[in-house]
């Protein structure tokens, strides 16, 4: 190896494999929100960027999230059930305008099906003693969306549906930013690019404005959160039922495991998004995320995560989360 060669190789390998092997946390929300069927369908924004990137820079990610819903609910004036599998691929992208600015991009494809996680999840349930809950009303592997109340159709679905969601495009500028810190605010529209009919879209424009944040408490440790206020525009999916401005509350704690292991907890709560409704299904949600992300020298993120419902009715029963991510200047 000629000596020219062998010094270059240094000077790029060992700045990597510092920075692979450093006992920093590197803290970023698991890019996953509430996947209830019905609600994911609205302008509540997935988790963005508390530090922009460098003037030039960006990012760019694929996420899956995998969810599967099997709940059933019964008031005096009606009966309402939830039972679908919904698989959603998402492709992210954001580019930092200069110092201060960026933008944030997301494109979605959403599948609406029977799905096939009913035997799985019920054979956990058993495992672990877990209560079944409606499972063990509801048909395994089965599609069936519908809500009915004062003798009224409101919703029935029981065909597979699939497509392009509705597209969120936003604007973020950076508040402060240190080396242990940082702040940025993000305004985010909505466009009804997706079905209402088919369960890819809501129909309506949505508006929302976000916070989000992190902090870096030791070097092993982060923190990270996130607050948004959405104004829904009037879709038409349960239009009499839905709420005009929604809210999420997002936060969680990255540990550095392991040199570029990090293991993450994320909490995720939003207010309900109809009204009038009388079940659960469609109220206020908290959802808990626990998994890991492994950073590589070359820049990529590798992100699995699984979210469960701490406030059962309003949010999947599970969700899978895959994500992949990395960053360019």
């Amino acid at each position: 190896m000629a000596p020219e060669y062998a010094i270059a190789v240094r000077r790029i390998a060992i700045p990597a494999l510092i920075a692979l092997l450093g006992s920093t946390a590197h803290a970023e929300p698991f890019l996953t929100r509430n996947q209830n069927p019905l609600l994911a369908l609205h302008g509540l924004p997935s988790p963005l960027l508390a530090r922009l990137p460098s003037a030039g820079g960006g990012r760019v990610a694929g996420v899956i999230n995998w969810s599967n819903t099997e709940k059933q609910d019964f008031s005096t004036d009606g009966s309402y059930t939830l039972d679908a599998e919904v698989l959603e691929l998402r492709l992210h992208f954001t580019h930092a305008l200069g110092k201060r600015y960026a933008v944030h991009a997301e494109l979605p494809w959403r599948q609406v099906s029977e799905g096939s996680l009913d035997g799985f999840i019920d054979d956990w349930h058993g495992v672990f003693g877990l209560p079944g809950g409606s499972r063990r009303r509801l048909p395994e592997d089965q599609l069936l969306i519908e809500f009915e109340q004062g003798g009224t159709t409101l919703i029935s679905i029981d065909e597979s549906t699939s497509g392009i969601g509705d597209i969120p495009i936003a604007l973020g500028y950076q508040l402060y930013a240190t080396d242990g810190a940082a702040l940025a605010a993000w305004l985010t529209v909505k466009a009804p690019t997706g079905s209402a009919d088919d369960l890819t879209g809501s129909g309506a424009v949505d508006v929302a404005a976000t916070l989000a944040g992190q902090s870096q408490l030791h070097d092993r440790w982060q923190l990270f959160g996130q607050a948004s206020v959405a104004w829904l525009g009037e879709g038409e999916l349960l239009p009499e039922q839905q709420e005009s401005f929604a809210w999420t509350l997002m936060g969680g704690l990255t540990w550095n495991a392991w040199r570029a292991l990090d293991v993450t907890a994320q909490v995720e709560a939003n207010s309900k998004l109809y009204d009038g409704i009388e079940s659960e299904l469609d109220g206020d949600a908290v959802v808990l995320t626990l998994g890991g992300s492994w950073r590589t020298a070359g820049g990529w993120r590798y992100d699995v995560g699984v979210s469960e419902d701490l406030q059962a009715g309003a949010s999947p029963d599970i969700v899978f989360n895959f994500a992949v991510a990395r960053s360019y200047r």
